[in-house]
């Protein structure tokens, strides 16, 4: 009976739920899908539309440049080279093979001609040196305005091309030079281009002659469509649709600038834009049936995340009450350690003492008939000398075991980086690890808290020690802000971080470090103290090129920060 009474209390809150809160969702999200398809069609249009005449552009930019492209490179040429260069055909031939291998080839062949229209030089394939091109279209045009390109034809040699000349005055002299464009290799660069199924992209001039190859409208120099060339004829660039034998097009034209009489044309198939109309309705319904699937479940799955949830809080506060226990064990550690340095520094200076007095000794003359002499004064220099060590590493350890009390001075950047780099450069060493400090000229003396600047410095050189394998170099650069400040970096040559940690690497409890070797909280609390200090800390990475942490610090730190 209490088993059915649970029951039943089971399903009326899964009913309540399902009536007060899963209902009214898919109500909303069956009037969201049916808004949407209503929109859909309008936006597909407007996308693709938009899509044609990106492309339009970019293309019409990319040809223009190529077209700018070869116009600089005969107009270079011909002002570096003078005509009585350009007539020896050895030296044509020099320049045109420079020309031709720069540009991939596109060139066929070159002439220098005169004002006559009549070949001075000339280096190709054909044989035309003998040509009079005084009554060309293109020779007309180059010889009134300067510069010319030409529209593709055939000419003499009977196969289509196009001319790129230049006009040149040399005080009472005028020559043209004369290139041909591969108008087949020129066309390659638009017959590649593919815009989904059916799109194509290719030029044609003012009277609607292809320029370049077409899979719907056929051959350079055959002719489009008078429909399209009314449109072309408008001279104003812009979109429309166009039936060709049954089949709707839509096309986006656009007037190139390097040569205003020939256009970019791009065509795409209208049924490719119905096919887009279906698939995105598709996945609209399928968006539609997915929520309902999701919101079916969300119960469920909504209580296993909460669970879920619950047990992660109780595992990170268990973990960091360990921290905080640990924490207090290293604090005692540190006071302990400090006392231990304090009581070690009277006999370290008491052994100095004697030893000196005994290097005295060692200098009266009485005392020079030792034999044993030299070996008294080496011993004694080096118990100088090891106590010198000692009293060392106990002056870094007080340093660094004083307490924490959060008070503001001033801090010299310098001193800092350096005394925690004395405390790990012999382990460093050891693993064949070198540091290098790297200090501006013009560091300022920032208004901070030293010991939890320490503590963050030697939290990262410890990670930067860890996270390399076989010898490296960590580099420590220190430098003044422009706005004031100070930034600190610090880099090594480890294993690096995985693109997929990096946005993780300050969260609490997040280590990539064996179990046992790290808590995840260093990073974290690094992260936490730098706030606190009104400053930022950041992390850059490549997996095996190492890692940079940046530290930027304010010339002056938050009065209070407890």
């Amino acid at each position: 009976m209490l088993n059915a009474l649970s029951d039943n209390k089971k399903r009326r809150i899964v009913f309540t739920v399902l009536v007060y809160i899963f209902m009214p969702a898919i109500f909303v999200a069956a009037g969201a899908f049916i808004y949407s398809i209503n929109e859909i069609d309008g936006d597909t249009r407007s996308r693709f539309k938009e899509n044609m005449e990106i492309m339009a552009r970019k293309y019409k930019k990319n040809t223009d440049v190529n077209i700018k492209d070869l116009l600089s490179i005969v107009q270079f040429t011909s002002d570096l080279h003078s005509l009585g260069e350009l007539r020896s055909p050895e030296n044509l031939a020099s320049v045109f093979s420079k020309m031709d291998r720069d540009f991939d080839h596109v060139f066929e062949d070159i002439g220098i001609l005169g004002e006559d229209g009549k070949h001075l030089a000339y280096v190709g394939p054909h044989d035309l040196l003998e040509m009079d091109y005084s009554k060309e279209e293109w020779f007309l045009d180059v010889m009134e305005n300067g510069v010319t390109v030409s529209d593709v034809f055939l000419g003499y040699r009977r196969s289509p091309h196009f001319i790129i000349a230049i006009k040149k005055e040399n005080g009472k002299q005028t020559w043209v030079m004369r290139v041909t464009v591969n108008v087949f290799l020129f066309s390659s660069l638009l017959d590649n281009i593919r815009l989904g199924r059916t799109g194509e992209v290719f030029i044609v001039n003012s009277e609607g002659v292809l320029q370049t190859r077409s899979l719907t409208h056929g051959a350079i120099l055959q002719k489009v469509d008078d429909a399209l060339l009314r449109s072309i004829s408008t001279g104003a660039d812009g979109s429309f649709k166009r039936e060709l034998q049954g089949v709707v097009f839509d096309y986006t034209i656009a007037r190139l600038t390097s040569k205003s009489d020939w256009w970019l044309v791009v065509q795409r198939e209208e049924r490719e834009l119905n096919q887009a109309l279906r698939t995105r309705t598709a996945n609209y319904a399928l968006l539609f049936g997915v929520c309902v699937l999701l919101l079916a479940g969300a119960a469920v799955l909504g209580l296993r995340l909460l669970l879920a949830q619950v047990e992660k809080i109780d595992m990170e506060k268990t973990l960091l009450n360990d921290q905080v226990i640990q924490s207090q064990k290293l604090a005692a550690i540190g006071q302990l350690s400090a006392g231990i340095a304090h009581e070690i520094n009277n006999p370290l200076a008491i052994i100095g003492e004697e030893a000196g007095w005994l290097q005295d000794l060692l200098k009266r003359e009485t005392m020079a008939r030792f034999a044993e002499i030299d070996e008294f004064h080496d011993s004694l220099r080096e118990i100088v000398t090891q106590a010198g060590r000692c009293r060392e590493i106990t002056h870094k350890l007080l340093s660094f075991a004083r307490k924490m009390d959060s008070t503001i001075r001033d801090v010299d950047m310098h001193t800092l980086v350096s005394e925690v780099v004395g405390m790990r450069e012999r382990e460093a060493t050891l693993n064949n690890i070198s540091i290098v400090k790297e200090f501006a000229s013009d560091l300022p003396i920032i208004h901070s808290e030293p010991s939890l600047l320490r503590q963050v410095l030697l939290n990262l050189l410890n990670n930067a020690i860890d996270a390399i394998h076989g010898g490296g170099r960590i580099t420590i650069s220190v430098s003044k802000l422009s706005e004031g400040g100070i930034t600190v970096s610090i880099s090594d040559t480890g294993i690096g971080i995985p693109k997929e940690n990096l946005d993780k690497i300050f969260d609490p409890f997040f280590t990539t470090k064996e179990p046992g070797r790290g808590t995840g909280l260093g990073l974290s609390i690094c992260h936490g103290i730098i706030q606190k200090l009104g400053g930022e800390i950041s992390v850059h990475s490549q997996p095996g090129e190492g890692t940079t942490f940046i530290i930027n610090l304010p010339q002056e730190a938050p009065a209070d920060i407890r």
